[in-house]
């Protein structure tokens, strides 16, 4: 056989046997790396970075969770989760004051006891209306409380085990709260606070004053604010003129239309009222300029600076009036005819 062709037949059973091995793994170039600082290693990647390994084999470390591409419906919110809104919530903040049966404190209770709860609406007895209910019962105490606390309890056991008790888009803690304020309203101060709001009226520009008082009056007298009596008592409580701007300018229909209304038209009447005002000290202070400073009016004495002056010619700097005429001489000798001396 020629030398050239047993070269390449060589070169040929090489490489056929060099793709029958596996990969050979990286080398680390940190091993043969020398002293020159422009020493590279000797393996780049296609993305550009030097000293990365390319993995042929097994990945040894656990798959990755899937995520979601939009057309898959499966989603990290479908993986488990340590959710903290799954465990159990107190109730935090000061507990309300509890309820001696005094009916004229039954409104301020109740708004007291469902701002807290409010606060606390994510806690597990918020969300659930027997415990709410139950919750409720434990803040009254008292011998005029003890009978209905009682009656109201057996309910609710009767609720639990049928709870076809309660009408359709209600639960037990909204029936409760209608029973409570049927047992515990003062009639008699709803009949104070409608008298209040008729004679309630707004006195020295004070709009907020006015406003915080007549909300306050309309909660005791459990009135409806959008009524259209009402709104004309709100109306009749506002001076004339304000009243009159918040119609003409807006003519609000709600009780929060008339608020806002009237809230606006105060503040530009405000603005007006500080606009003149300044414009009366301007006038004021300007007033004086360009004329003469006087200090107030100058007797002049007979045989003054004026000479022959009288004591009937007296003036201020400035006043040209002509002098009065003087009377002639009296004549002790003639007779009076006036009437009076």
């Amino acid at each position: 056989m020629p030398f050239a062709e047993a070269v390449i037949a060589t070169t040929e059973a090489v490489q056929k046997e060099q793709e029958k091995r596996p990969p050979t793994p990286f080398e680390d170039p940190s091993d043969d790396k020398s002293d020159d600082e422009d020493y590279k290693p000797k393996y780049k990647d296609v993305f550009g970075s030097f000293g990365m390994r390319s993995s042929q084999t097994a990945c040894e470390k656990p798959p990755r969770r899937p995520r979601s591409t939009g057309d898959d419906p499966f989603s990290l919110e479908n993986l488990p989760q340590d959710n903290k809104e799954d465990k159990a919530r107190w109730l935090e903040g000061i507990h309300p004051d509890k309820f001696n049966g005094d009916c004229s404190q039954t409104t301020r209770f109740l708004a007291t006891f469902n701002r807290f709860m409010l606060m606390n609406y994510r806690a597990n007895i918020a969300k659930d209306p027997i415990m709410h209910s139950i919750y409720f019962l434990s803040l009254l105490e008292g011998p005029k409380c003890e009978g209905w606390v009682d009656a109201a309890d057996r309910w609710l056991r009767h609720v639990v085990e049928d709870p076809s008790m309660i009408p359709c888009r209600s639960n037990a803690w909204k029936e409760l709260k209608k029973r409570f304020k049927e047992a515990f309203s003062n009639y008699a101060e709803r009949e104070r606070a409608q008298d209040e709001l008729k004679k309630l009226k707004m006195k020295n520009d004070n709009l907020d004053e006015y406003l915080a008082a007549f909300e306050t009056q309309a909660l005791r007298a459990d009135i409806d604010m959008n009524d259209h009596t009402n709104l004309r008592t709100f109306a009749l409580g506002l001076p004339r003129s304000l009243a009159d701007a918040c119609i003409k300018m807006e003519n609000p229909k709600t009780y929060e239309q008339w608020r806002a209304t009237v809230q606006r038209q105060q503040k530009i009447y405000l603005k007006t009222k500080l606009l003149h005002s300044e414009y009366g000290t301007f006038n004021n202070r300007t007033q004086g300029q360009g004329q003469r400073q006087t200090s107030g009016w100058v007797w002049r004495c007979p045989g003054g600076n004026n000479p022959g002056s009288n004591n009937q010619n007296w003036r201020g700097p400035g006043n040209h009036a002509p002098p009065r005429p003087r009377l002639p001489p009296r004549d002790d000798n003639a007779m009076d005819t006036s009437a009076v001396i």
